[in-house]
């Protein structure tokens, strides 16, 4: 708790008027101090004050004594170091499936803490942003597929001072493409194109089973054999002659030609008289019209043999029309065979359509020829579909199609082949080859033996394949596919081992020896609860000891010890100095190098008369001496005549007074008897090669005075 200060009391006016005088201006010095008039600028500081903010702290183990030489010091918490980090370098960026590797050289400076690492979508470094920190010099990114990205890397050192990026320009890597996903979308593209519903669905349905022109004088619920009405069966009415399609909406039987326009032209029938099983039959149809519209042509004819429930036929009809916008050509040939066995129905077929038709927007060909031979409920068929198309818009189609199926006992395969071109208005134009089948070869005419490419269940097989070098990447590659029956025996070189890539889990118990341990090898990252009886007295020599590789986090601070250079002299041994005449007298060298140096140095007065005044200090890298040369001659006797001649552009660090490096506990710089500055720290950077030296700059108050000793003691860290 703070002491309560009493207010000032008014000087009484019945005293001496000079004793008053006096007395008023003491107060007005006191209440000035203690800020109660005049500028608070001018106000004292009080050691508590210094000690609550933190500018200094009282001395540990020691009790307050306001009689006492100094009761605090200053805060030692000393300034990191201000290095700016240098550039990171060998900035390298990978990109493998779903992740980019980002790597760059270790940090090459003293007091590193880690790397920031930025990204962005462009190669712009303002537009970029932190996405992580690590104490390592690799990272692995996971940024999905088919993603590109630019990255920079920069160093922030422990006095959290950020560096320069690697460079301006960043760093581009790419994931690839999800494989996946791209087949796909081919795929889906594949599907959209003509034919491959004629591979995959028309033909393992409709396809498959072959058409019949069914003869019936009422609309058939069924074909002959009693099995199910097909979409691309034909009824032939005998009753009017009459040809019905079905309608694949609703199933239902659709007239051909109108019922009015049928003439008939011909019918001949034969039944013999000694085999009344045998029959043979003609019958052909001839319709025209014409008007002022249409012309029409269209011929129907049908060749039936049957012997028994044996059955032969031919169908045929073939149409022609034309108008004033289109005109039309088809041909349709049906060529049946059915033979009954053994309760089976055998039956054999050939169908074949061909048709043509212009207009004013557009030309067409088509041609589609079906073989099919049917035993009970088995089938195979071949089916083969020619079209060409063209419009006036410049909309072009060519396309192939052939398929061959199969049905036993419910079971159903089929092999197809697409080959097509189109192309759209003069643009977009393309060709494709597409296939079905459970497996597909390609064989070397020259020997069959092995076909060198086969897809079997949807895995191709390769025989041998010549890949461009370099064409295999780290990307192409998937985890976990590379086994050790594909590695050879020591062919896994250095050169093959990543960075960081051998983990605990790849190395057995017991098979790191000493001999497979390098030299300065097991870093201080690598070593966990190292103790003491784990090391051998007087094994931990300097050579074991990497540079930068003891960090201050490893260091017990609390204990630590570090050599200082510089010393302490006696008054006689400093010399004397001059009353009212300047002099420098030399302490201790201090050090040598460029580095941050720090210490301290105590003056102080034994007991002689007099005093030392106007005292302070000074380093110098040597420039400082008694010569014309003006070097720095240490074995030189500082007597009491010597001087030094100031060269300020050689001053290392030149100080104020004693008494303001002390905080006026000193006053006037003043060094009296029985009087002892205490430690003063002083801290200062050197970036020279020279040795520096210690100098003490004051003068005597009357004839020659001699001062207590000096002691000045300071530590070197890295530049």
């Amino acid at each position: 708790m703070s002491t309560k200060i009493p207010a000032l009391k008014n000087i009484p006016t019945t005293i001496d008027r000079e004793l008053r005088d006096t007395l008023d201006s003491m107060k007005e010095a006191q209440e000035v101090r203690l800020g109660r008039r005049g500028d608070p600028l001018d106000r004292a500081i009080t050691l508590r004050e210094l000690i609550d903010s933190g500018l200094a702290k009282q001395l540990r183990n020691r009790p307050f004594d306001p009689g006492g030489l100094i009761d605090f010091i200053p805060n030692d918490d000393t300034v990191g170091d201000l290095t700016i980090p240098p550039a990171p370098t060998g900035l390298e960026a990978s990109g493998a499936f779903t992740e980019i590797i980002v790597n760059w050289n270790p940090a090459q400076y003293s007091n590193h803490a880690f790397t920031e690492v930025w990204r962005s979508r462009d190669d712009e470094v303002g537009t970029a942003t932190l996405i992580t920190t690590t104490a390592s010099f690799i990272i692995t990114d996971p940024v999905g597929y088919d993603q590109t990205y630019f990255y920079w890397v920069r160093f922030v050192s422990t006095s959290n001072i950020r560096g320069p990026f690697n460079q301006t320009n960043g760093t581009k890597a790419n994931t690839i493409e999800d494989i996946g996903a791209v087949m796909i979308q081919l795929s889906e593209t594949l599907q959209q194109l003509p034919g491959y519903s004629i591979i995959t669905g028309l033909i393992t349905t409709e396809a498959a089973v072959p058409a019949r022109v069914i003869r019936s004088s009422n609309a058939p619920t069924v074909r002959e054999d009693g099995s199910a009405i097909q979409p691309n069966d034909i009824w032939f009415d005998t009753d009017d002659g009459q040809i019905y399609t079905r309608n694949s909406a609703n199933n239902a039987w659709v007239a051909g030609r109108d019922a009015t326009l049928v003439t008939l032209f011909g019918s001949t029938s034969f039944t013999g008289s000694t085999l009344t099983a045998a029959m043979a039959t003609a019958q052909g149809d001839i319709v025209t019209v014409t008007n002022a519209q249409n012309a029409t042509a269209s011929s129907l004819t049908s060749l039936t043999s049957t012997v028994n429930s044996n059955t032969s036929a031919i169908a045929t009809e073939q149409t022609t029309r034309a108008n004033a916008d289109t005109a039309l050509a088809s041909d349709i040939t049906s060529l049946t065979s059915t033979v009954t066995s053994n309760n089976n129905t055998l039956t054999a077929s050939i169908n074949s359509e061909a048709t043509t038709r212009a207009n004013a927007d557009t030309a067409l060909t088509n041609s589609i020829n079906s073989l099919t031979s049917t035993v009970g409920g088995n089938s195979s068929s071949i089916t083969a579909l020619n079209t060409t198309t063209a419009s006036h818009t410049g909309d072009l189609n060519a396309m192939f199609v052939l398929t061959a199926s199969t049905e036993s006992n419910g079971s159903k395969s089929v092999a197809g082949m697409v080959i097509g071109s189109n192309a759209s208005n003069g643009s977009g134009a393309q060709s494709f080859v597409q296939f079905q089948a459970d497996k597909f070869a390609i064989w070397n005419g020259t020997n069959a033996n092995v076909a060198p490419f086969i897809v079997s269940g949807g895995t191709v097989f390769i025989d041998s394949a010549r890949i461009q070098d370099g064409a295999i990447t780290n990307a192409r590659i998937l985890d976990g596919t590379i086994q050790n029956a594909k590695i050879g025996d020591a062919q896994i070189t250095t050169a093959k081992i990543g960075d960081l890539q051998v983990t605990t889990a790849k190395i057995a118990l017991a098979n790191i020896t000493t001999a497979l341990i390098g030299d300065a090898q097991i870093t201080n990252a690598k070593i966990n609860d190292l103790s003491a009886d784990k090391i051998n007295a007087g094994t931990i020599s300097a050579d074991r000891i990497g540079a930068n590789t003891i960090t201050a986090t490893k260091i017990n601070t609390t204990d630590l010890s570090l050599p200082s250079n510089g010393g302490e002299k006696t008054g006689t041994t400093l010399g004397y100095w001059h009353e009212n005449d300047f002099n420098y007298r030399h302490v201790a060298e201090i050090g040598s190098g460029a580095g941050f140096y720090t210490g301290y140095v105590r003056v102080f007065k034994g007991s002689f008369a007099g005093q030392i005044k106007t005292i302070s200090f000074l380093i110098s890298d040597g420039t400082f001496g008694p010569s014309s040369s003006n070097n720095v001659n240490t074995s030189v006797t500082f007597s009491d005549t010597t001087k030094i001649t100031e060269s300020a552009s050689h001053a290392i660090l030149v100080t104020t007074d004693l008494q303001y490096l002390t905080g006026g506990w000193i006053s006037q710089s003043r060094l009296t008897t029985s009087k002892d500055s205490g430690n003063i720290p002083l801290a200062f950077r050197y970036t020279g090669t020279g040795t520096l030296n210690f100098f003490i700059y004051a003068q005597a108050d009357s004839n020659f005075q001699l001062m207590g000793g000096a002691d000045a003691r300071f530590v070197k860290f890295s530049s």
